[in-house]
């Protein structure tokens, strides 16, 4: 039995310098980040949030191989997609807005509904077609957008029943239903 005890559940950034070695020193403690830029991003540099002591080194650079996404706001900094570490401690989890969400305990509908998340919903609602399916991250590129965040008010319409979700390989993918608010 794996026990979780060490897990995070804040990230913590410690900041922005050019190159790896600096970010490797800048993150100590579990769920310490920085980020190295270069001109431009280049990676996100994290000590794992699972308590192993290894370091994460996510490429940010999407001219050089699979890239991640990261999004600074006043609400904390949020990566997309997952890391999920296939070596080591085998962890998986989610960088939202500082908070770290572990996969294997991943519920994003919990969240209290605010007025943001409502007006999110009503600019998502706007885009989709009740016609076709339109997966997420699609969503979030149009609206500039966190992915995760349009994921959530996604699955909020669907619970409202203004909007549907895809099933099998469609399963990230909404399109809407019904003429409006309900």
């Amino acid at each position: 039995m794996r026990i979780y005890e060490n897990r995070q559940r804040r990230a913590r950034l410690k900041g922005v310098v050019p190159a790896h070695n600096e970010a490797v020193v800048l993150v100590k403690e579990p769920g310490d980040v920085a980020i190295v830029k270069r001109d431009i991003l280049r990676s996100v540099v994290m000590r794992c949030p699972d308590g192993c002591g290894e370091v994460i080194t996510l490429n940010l650079d999407p001219r050089t191989d699979k890239a991640w996404r990261v999004y600074k706001s006043r609400k904390g900094l949020t990566l997309f997609p997952s890391v999920w570490r296939d070596t080591g401690c085998q962890s998986h989890f989610v960088l939202w807005n500082d908070v770290i969400s572990w996969v294997d305990v991943f519920d994003t509908t919990e969240e209290e509904e605010t007025q943001d998340t409502r007006q999110l919903e009503d600019r998502i609602w706007g885009v989709l077609k009740p016609d076709s399916f339109t997966e997420f991250v699609q969503i979030a590129d149009a609206l500039d957008e966190i992915p995760w965040a349009v994921l959530d008010a996604c699955r909020r319409l669907v619970k409202a029943n203004r909007a549907v979700a895809g099933t099998g390989p469609m399963k990230s993918s909404f399109k809407k239903i019904g003429s409006g608010r309900h």
